[in-house]
């Protein structure tokens, strides 16, 4: 019964995990979320110092070297859908 337990927690977290659950997922999705609120599309300025900080939010290695880009859009996609698609127009995708 136990081994049925802990394989049903540890499934249960892979499906967390991968759906962009993760607490990691949620706390650089909220900084790329604010980033691109300041990002404006008629001041090409703001743009640069978004894409600068997404670069410093992406070097934070130690907190979200475990993100992967689509737990990534996931939550973006839910936190703070104009975000989200001002961060792919950005980036191009």
């Amino acid at each position: 019964m136990k081994k049925m337990t802990l394989i049903f927690t540890i499934i249960g977290m892979a499906i967390l995990y991968s759906c962009g659950g993760s607490p990691a997922a949620n706390k650089m999705a909220d900084e790329m979320c604010a980033v691109m609120e300041k990002c404006k599309d008629d001041e090409p300025m703001s743009m640069v110092e978004a894409a600068s900080d997404i670069n410093d939010i992406k070097k934070k290695k130690d907190e979200y070297g475990e993100v992967t880009e689509i737990q990534l859009m996931r939550v973006m996609r839910k936190k703070c859908p104009e975000g989200w698609r001002k961060y792919n127009s950005l980036s191009g995708k």
